[in-house]
């Protein structure tokens, strides 16, 4: 991928470079989709969403944004993304509970949940299934123990353990970032991210962050590589990230006073 000058990455005009920030296709969502807080696709043609507090499960047509599907899994909750591996889906609450929901939109569909090992304050936003499909990160977006927006804790969930590591696998750090990335510009990056997806060809994390509107590329290891300021009249409140097989892009914006809306980038690199 190309990378556009340090100087151009905190504009919020550029993107990354296999994507036109300005050629996108604008689905409008349903109004019961008003707080769309996670995407994730799943196989060649489904897109599964969440809508904070209804802990329902949304199947979406990914090209009318149309409602397919839904499940109910659990009491209504802070939900706030979602995830899919081993024909389960997993969803994110923001007090780090996660859901193993099995065989959605079926009358046989049942969730289990995990809890988060720190009863501290806590608010988790954003999950993410890793690259060989054996765990599942999860993300601070404000945590007692994090350096307020300076920093932001990952947790690893052991699929095969069905546990959480009690120690964070990695904090990110607004002033690593900015070293590595030489962020003159930008005098504050806070680290409140929404969303994560792994892009199923660049093999990379793109990390997506509604407070201050950016979106991170880092590699597998979470080591940031490109960093860009979103420009907060296309993406007005993005909470939720996924990728087709094809690479193609889908950012969901919160309603924020007009309608919810999916915003789909084709991959062009």
């Amino acid at each position: 991928m190309q990378c556009t000058s340090i100087a151009e990455r905190v504009k919020g005009d550029t993107f990354p470079s296999a994507y036109d920030l300005n050629d996108y296709t604008e689905i409008v969502l349903p109004d019961r989709m008003e707080e769309v807080s996670g995407l994730e696709w799943v196989g060649d043609n489904l897109l599964l969403a969440v809508e904070d507090e209804s802990s329902i499960i949304y199947s979406l047509s990914p090209e009318t944004g149309e409602i397919l599907d839904r499940q109910k899994f659990a009491k209504n909750a802070d939900i706030e993304d979602i995830a899919w591996v081993n024909d389960r889906a997993w969803v994110l609450q923001s007090n780090g509970t996660l859901y193993e929901v099995t065989s959605p939109f079926t009358k046989e569909s049942a969730s289990k949940k995990y809890t988060f090992p720190i009863k501290k304050k806590r608010d988790l936003e954003a999950l993410v299934v890793s690259e060989e499909g054996a765990y599942i990160y999860t993300f601070c977006k404000t945590c007692e123990w994090d350096k307020k927006a300076r920093e932001t804790s990952v947790y690893r969930f052991d699929l095969g353990t069905k546990a959480y590591e009690e120690v964070a696998l990695k904090t990110l750090k607004a002033s690593e970032i900015k070293t590595i990335l030489k962020l003159k510009g930008k005098t504050s990056l806070k680290m409140e991210p929404a969303a994560v997806a792994l892009h199923p060809i660049e093999n990379k994390y793109y990390i997506l962050s509604s407070t201050g509107k950016w979106l991170l590329i880092t590699d597998t290891a979470f080591n940031a590589k490109e960093i860009y300021e979103l420009n907060p009249k296309i993406f007005k409140q993005p909470e939720g990230i996924t990728f087709d097989p094809k690479g193609n892009m889908y950012v969901s914006n919160e309603a924020r006073g007009g309608k919810p809306n999916l915003l789909i980038y084709k991959y062009k690199p």
